[in-house]
Parts: C-alpha cells; sequence; structure tokens
C-alpha cells in the first residue's frame, strides 16, 4: 500500500534547511500519512497553508506501508 508524507526544509523560525527535513506529524508523533498528494495539499489548505507556500516549500514523498500478515 502507498502513502505520501509532507517534509519540508523551512522550520518554524523561519531558518531553510540547518536542521534538515520536517515532516508533518500526526497526534502521535509519527509522520502523518495520505492516500495521495492532493489529499495532502487539500489537508494543508484546509489548515491555513496556501498554496504558494506549499508550491515553494512543501516536498511529497512516496512510501510503502508493508501489509501486516
Amino acid at each position: 500500500m502507498t502513502k505520501v508524507v509532507c517534509k519540508t526544509l523551512m522550520c518554524n523560525d523561519g531558518v531553510v534547511g540547518i536542521n534538515g527535513y520536517q515532516y508533518l506529524l500526526d497526534d502521535e508523533g509519527y509522520a502523518k500519512r495520505f492516500d495521495s498528494k492532493d489529499s495532502a495539499v487539500k489537508f494543508l489548505l484546509d489548515n491555513g497553508e496556501d498554496i504558494d507556500w506549499i508550491e515553494e516549500w512543501v516536498e511529497f514523498e512516496t512510501i510503502e506501508k508493508r501489509k501486516e500478515t
């Protein structure tokens, strides 16, 4: 199963890239996973980010989730 996570080099204090990537986290502190890039963008827009910031600073990484057996 493929999921998408959001990451950026822009830190909350405006410093770019010094501490590596910052991931969007869920309530439990893990990288928040989305079913698609579109659903991730919608989440960011619904939570106050603007499209210009998203297009410039946010990267979307596809990850494979292992199936539970």
